[in-house]
């Protein structure tokens, strides 16, 4: 009985479906990875808006914060040099302060938070200024009206969001997702670069 011995052609031909199944196979796998990972974060920022959502609103938390830790945008010059106008700063709540920590609090009767250094403490009281203040502030402060301590800070971000609140820039960011969402919607509609099977 003689056997069938492949050609080279159906050689190729199998190797070529073999090398098409397992990148199909990758691909489904990076796909079920990324749409994971989207999804965890997805849930994750819903989470964190709940919670801020919550601190804010039911809690009535001046300053809402995401387990001890808040993020804020500095809108004024008074610490340049160290902080800029504009910058994100990260302020965690914390029980012991020093001279030289930048803090951010409430002044009495203002709602409106301020980030200062600590340049002398008396008693229970903590006297502040900004770096690039001539003066220190009017009033000192006690640890009622600390919300915490500066642990970082992320610069000119805030720059970004001032844009999308006072130039309308929510307006081209709208926009720009639309049109990215279109384009994917196109692509799923009309695919290119299929080959026909054979």
């Amino acid at each position: 009985m003689e056997e069938e011995v492949k050609t080279s052609d159906e050689t190729t031909v199998i190797e070529q479906d073999a090398a098409e199944k397992r990148k199909r196979a990758i691909i489904k796998w990076v796909r079920w990875g990324l749409t994971c990972v989207g999804g965890a974060i997805v849930l994750f920022l819903f989470f964190v808006a709940v919670t801020l959502a919550v601190d804010k609103f039911a809690r009535k938390s001046p300053v809402p914060s995401f387990f001890g830790t808040s993020t804020l945008i500095v809108t004024t010059g008074s610490m340049a040099g160290t902080i800029e106008d504009g910058d994100l700063i990260i302020v965690k709540k914390a029980d012991d302060f020093k001279i030289g920590d930048i803090i951010t609090f409430l002044p009495p009767g203002d709602t409106v938070p301020t980030t200062h250094r600590i340049i002398r403490i008396v008693g229970d009281k903590y006297y502040t200024k900004g770096d690039a203040n001539n003066a220190e502030d009017t009033h000192p402060i006690g640890k009622e009206n600390i919300v915490g301590k500066v642990t970082g800070t992320v610069p000119h971000v805030g720059l970004f969001f001032r844009w999308l609140k006072d130039e309308f820039g929510w307006v081209y960011l709208v926009a720009i997702v639309g049109v990215v969402v279109a384009g994917v919607v196109l692509l799923k509609q009309f695919p290119v670069g299929k080959k026909e099977k054979q």
